[in-house]
């Protein structure tokens, strides 16, 4: 990128900044009470925010609510809360400003089964995408992997949410369904949560698509929308997104899950995003995603 088109960003940064955004407080959207949710989604914006501290301070406090990811959505359009974090589609970036930098590496589109322990002997080695799309799987109603899996021939119900996914695990559990596609960034600490249920994690498959878990704020409020890129880029350049991202145990878990050479891979389409994003690891194609953020500043 030519230096005077980052020299505009930072130019229209100054300006969008100076009516009012560095607010004291932010407050970001939560699924869940527990403590532990979103550590990492916060440790990530404290760094972004002390990276660009010339444009103020900032208090990060947690909405009071719990909430679905569509109720999240609801309150940074009417303004009750600045930023969510979940993965994308094209309803989400149409209503909101995306910051799209993919946070877990892209890794929300690696889904690993969860299922009743006496289920793995029928998911032999050799088992094809049809033995897959022929089981009864588990997903959130209002997640946006619904219409993925769908999309693609799979067969699934659509269940409402408790916390960390109670009754989803208990269908497994009680052979209600076959499977429940997780997200391998998460599927670790799910199974601990739950080891009192009668679930295990399938050892021979992958599903793989493209998906990307953003940051998002209101269309209201680019300033914050550049704000976060900015950080973003800082963060990115000098490594500490990266330490940041490996200090989480279950990420260097996902990752080996990711690059396990024993999974069978089933690569899907993902009609929600009409892209697919050339950097999604951005620990390898560092040069490629500050560019694509750079851009988006300039837009």
């Amino acid at each position: 990128m030519k230096m005077s088109r980052i020299v505009a960003s930072l130019m229209m940064l100054h300006t969008l900044l100076a009516a009012g955004v560095n607010a004291k407080e932010l407050v970001y959207t939560r699924a869940f009470a527990d403590d532990d949710y979103g550590n990492y989604h916060v440790a990530v914006l404290n760094a972004v925010f002390k990276a660009t501290k010339e444009y103020g301070d900032i208090t990060l406090v947690p909405h009071p609510q719990p909430m679905t990811q569509s109720r999240q959505m609801l309150s940074l359009l009417k303004g009750d809360a600045d930023v969510m974090w979940s993965v994308t589609n094209q309803t989400r970036e149409q209503k909101l400003i995306p910051i799209k930098l993919p946070l877990l590496k892209g890794f929300a589109g690696f889904r690993v089964l969860v299922i009743n322990p006496s289920r793995q002997s029928e998911l032999t080695g050799d088992a094809d995408s049809r033995t897959l799309k022929n089981l009864t799987m588990v997903q959130g109603t209002d997640w946006p992997d619904m219409d993925v899996l769908t999309a693609n021939g799979y067969r699934v119900e659509g269940e409402d949410w408790s916390s960390w996914f109670g009754s989803m695990y208990s269908m497994v559990s009680r052979n209600l369904v076959d499977a429940f596609p997780r997200n391998i960034i998460e599927v670790h600490r799910d199974l601990e949560r739950h080891k009192d249920k009668h679930v295990s994690l399938e050892q021979l498959h992958l599903l793989k698509y493209p998906n990307y878990e953003y940051f998002f704020v209101s269309p209201d409020n680019p300033a914050l929308a550049n704000r976060l890129r900015l950080g973003l880029i800082r963060i990115l350049n000098g490594g500490e997104l990266e330490r940041i991202f490996d200090s989480f145990e279950g990420h260097r878990k996902a990752e080996m899950l990711a690059d396990a050479e024993s999974r069978k891979i089933h690569e899907l389409g993902n009609p929600t995003i009409p892209y697919k994003l050339d950097y999604a690891r951005w620990d390898k194609y560092k040069d490629l995603a500050i560019r694509a953020l750079e851009k988006e500043m300039s837009e």
